[in-house]
C-alpha cells in the first residue's frame, strides 16, 4: 500500500512539474521570439561528434524567430493537452506509458524544429513518425492496428525521400541546409521535389491524405496534439525551412496539389458522419490552406496561419473528446444533439473555435484567412484557380454548419448523456486555448503585420459573401440532400474519391498475390525441390564419401597411399 501511494504521488509531482516546465517555456520561447524578430537574430550552435571522409557528424541548433515562436506553441499545446490528458485517461490502466509516449513526442519536435542539419532533422522526423504510430495503436483493437500500419508506412515513405535529399547533400560535404541557401543550381530541381514529397507525406497532402482520418483511432488528447496542430504541420515547416530552394522553380506543382487536398476534404467532410474524422478531413483541408499559401512564397502569412490554426483545432479537438467522453464513446453525429442545454461551457468553447475556423471577424482565424483571400485576389491566379479556391472555402462553411446544427439544433437522441460532473483538469486546460483563440490572432497580427493590401471594398466583401451564400445553401440542401445522393455517392465522397481503396487494398493486393506466387512457387516450388531437396542429397552423397575414409578399410588406406605417393613421384619430377 505504501508502494502504491508512493507511486502515484511521484508520478503526479512529475506530471505538474513537466506541465509548468512546458507553460513556462511558452512565454520565454514566444518573447525571445518576438525579440528575435524584431532585431532580425539568429543564433546558431554547433558541437563536432565526429569527422569521417571529409564529412562531419555534428549537433547543431538554430535559434532564430520561426524556430522559437514555433516551439512557444508546441509547449502551449503540449502542457494543454497534458493537463486535459490527466482528467480524460483517467481511468486508463497504461496512462504512464500514454504521458510517456507524449514526452518523447515533444522531445522528437524539438529535434526536428531545432536543428537545421537534415542527420539532425530526421532524429526528429523519425521519431514524429515512429511516436505517432505507437499513439494510434495505443488502444490495442484491431482498427487502431489497421491505421497504425497505413500510417507507418505512409510515413516510411517519407523518410526515404528525406534520406534520399541527404545523400544528394553530401555532394557538397556537409548536411547544413542553410549554408546553401544562395547556391542556385538546376541540380536543385531533383532536391526540390524530394523535399516537396517528403512534406507531402507528413502533411497529408494529395495523394497521401488518407492517413489522417485513419489516424483518428487514437486518443482524443492525441488526436489534438499530434493530429492536427504539430505533426501534421511539419510537413509545412519544412517547406518553410527549404524555401529558398523551393522558389528558385515554379511552384504550380505546389498550388495545384494543394487545391486537389482542399477540394476533396471539403466534399470528404459534408458526407462524413464521425465527430473525429470531421474535424480530420478541416485539418486536412487547412493543411492545404496553408500550402496553397506557400505556392504564392507569402512565407510569413502562412506561418500565422499555422501558429492560429494550431491553437483553435486544439481546442475543437478537446471539447469534441468531452462530447465524445460524455457519451460513453459515440462520435457518431447523427446519434448526438441538444448538447448546447447540457453542456453550455464545452459549448461555448466549441463554438468559438467553429467561428475562427469560419474566419468569423475578429476571431483568430479571421486575421490569417482574410490576408490570404486578399492575396488570391490580387496575385491574379486563373479563373479556375480561383474558382476551385473559393469553393473549398465555401465547403468550410458547408460541414462546419452542418456539424454544428448536428450537436446543438438536432433532437436526436440515442444516446443517453452522462455527466462526470465538473473535472478540473479537463475544463481548466481549455482556458489558455479558449482566451488564445478568441484574442492571438489580434496579437500575432500586432507582431507580424507589416504589409498592407491596397484593394477595392467590393473585393473585401466576397469573403463574407462566400459564407452567406454557403450558410443559405446549407439550410436549403441539407433536408433534400439524403435525396438525391445514394449510397454510392457517399461512398465515392467518403473515402476521398477512392483513393483509401487505391492507396492500401488496390495497391497492396498486386504485392500480396505476387507474395502467394512466390510463396507458392519458389518457397515450396523450385526452392524446396532445388535447394531443400538438392542439399540433402548432396550432404547424404558427401557424407556417404567421408564416412569410407573414418572406417578402418585396408583397400582405402591402399588407395590413399598410393594416390599421395604419385603425386608427390609427379611433383619432385616436374622440379627437377
Amino acid at each position: 500500500m505504501f508502494f502504491f501511494f508512493f507511486f502515484f504521488f511521484f508520478f503526479f509531482f512529475f506530471f505538474f512539474f513537466f506541465f509548468f516546465f512546458f507553460f513556462f517555456f511558452f512565454f520565454f520561447f514566444f518573447f525571445f521570439g518576438v525579440y528575435f524578430y524584431e532585431y532580425n537574430l539568429i543564433f546558431f550552435f554547433e558541437w563536432m561528434i565526429f569527422f569521417m571522409n571529409s564529412c562531419g557528424f555534428t549537433c547543431v541548433f538554430l535559434f532564430d524567430w520561426i524556430s522559437l515562436i514555433f516551439m512557444s506553441f508546441v509547449f502551449l499545446i503540449s502542457s494543454s493537452v497534458l493537463l486535459y490528458s490527466l482528467g480524460y485517461m483517467s481511468g486508463d490502466l497504461n496512462i504512464v506509458r500514454f504521458f510517456y509516449f507524449v514526452f518523447f513526442f515533444i522531445l522528437s519536435m524539438v529535434f526536428f524544429v531545432m536543428m537545421p542539419d537534415l542527420i539532425s532533422l530526421i532524429l526528429g522526423w523519425d521519431g514524429l513518425g515512429l511516436v505517432s504510430y505507437c499513439l494510434i495503436i495505443y488502444y490495442g483493437n484491431l482498427s487502431s492496428l489497421k491505421s497504425g500500419l497505413v500510417t507507418l508506412l505512409i510515413n516510411r515513405l517519407g523518410d526515404v525521400f528525406l534520406i534520399l535529399s541527404m545523400g544528394w547533400f553530401l555532394n557538397f560535404g556537409s548536411w547544413h541546409f542553410i549554408f546553401y541557401v544562395n547556391y542556385f543550381d538546376y541540380d536543385f530541381f531533383f532536391l526540390v521535389y524530394l523535399i516537396l514529397f517528403a512534406s507531402f507525406t507528413k502533411s497529408a497532402q494529395f495523394p497521401f491524405c488518407f492517413w489522417l482520418p485513419m489516424a483518428m483511432a487514437a486518443p482524443t488528447p492525441v488526436s489534438s496534439l499530434v493530429h492536427s496542430s504539430t505533426l501534421v504541420t511539419s510537413g509545412v515547416y519544412l517547406i518553410i525551412r527549404f524555401n529558398y530552394y523551393i522558389f528558385y522553380f515554379d511552384t504550380f506543382f505546389l498550388m495545384l496539389v494543394s487545391l486537389i487536398t482542399m477540394f476533396i476534404s471539403g466534399l470528404s467532410a459534408c458526407v462524413e458522419n464521425d465527430l473525429k474524422k470531421i474535424i480530420a478531413f478541416s485539418t486536412l483541408s487547412q493543411l492545404g490552406f496553408m500550402f496553397f499559401v506557400l505556392s504564392f512564397g507569402s512565407l510569413i502569412i502562412c506561418f500565422m496561419h499555422l501558429l492560429i490554426h494550431a491553437v483553435f483545432k486544439s481546442l475543437l479537438f478537446l471539447c469534441s473528446g468531452v462530447f465524445i467522453h460524455c457519451f460513453l464513446g459515440n462520435q457518431d453525429i447523427r446519434y448526438m444533439g441538444g448538447l448546447v442545454l447540457q453542456c453550455p461551457y464545452i459549448s461555448c468553447m466549441f463554438f468559438v473555435s467553429f467561428l475562427c475556423l469560419c474566419g468569423v471577424p475578429f476571431f483568430s482565424g479571421f486575421y490569417s484567412s482574410d490576408f490570404v483571400l486578399e492575396l488570391v485576389i490580387l496575385m491574379d491566379v486563373g479563373f479556375l484557380y480561383f474558382f476551385f479556391f473559393c469553393i473549398s472555402i465555401g465547403l468550410t462553411f458547408f460541414y462546419t454548419f452542418r456539424l454544428f446544427y448536428y450537436l446543438f439544433f438536432s433532437d436526436s437522441f440515442f444516446f443517453s448523456f452522462i455527466s462526470f460532473g465538473y473535472c478540473f483538469y479537463m475544463n481548466f486546460s481549455l482556458l489558455f486555448l479558449y482566451f488564445f483563440s478568441i484574442f492571438g490572432g489580434s496579437f500575432i497580427f500586432w507582431i507580424f503585420g507589416d504589409f498592407i493590401f491596397i484593394i477595392e471594398p467590393f473585393l473585401k466583401l466576397i469573403p463574407l459573401l462566400i459564407m452567406f451564400f454557403f450558410f443559405f445553401f446549407f439550410f436549403n440542401v441539407l433536408d433534400n440532400l439524403f435525396v438525391f445522393m445514394n449510397f454510392y455517392f457517399f461512398f465515392f465522397f467518403n473515402s476521398m474519391w477512392f483513393l483509401n481503396f487505391y492507396s492500401t487494398t488496390f495497391f497492396l493486393s498486386r504485392f500480396f498475390k505476387f507474395s502467394e506466387f512466390s510463396y507458392n512457387l519458389i518457397d515450396f516450388g523450385w526452392f524446396e525441390y532445388y535447394i531443400s531437396g538438392g542439399l540433402i542429397y548432396f550432404f547424404e552423397s558427401v557424407s556417404f564419401i567421408f564416412s569410407k575414409f573414418v572406417l578402418n578399410s585396408f583397400y582405402i588406406y591402399m588407395v590413399s597411399f598410393f594416390f599421395f605417393f604419385f603425386f608427390f613421384f609427379f611433383f619432385f619430377f616436374l622440379d627437377s
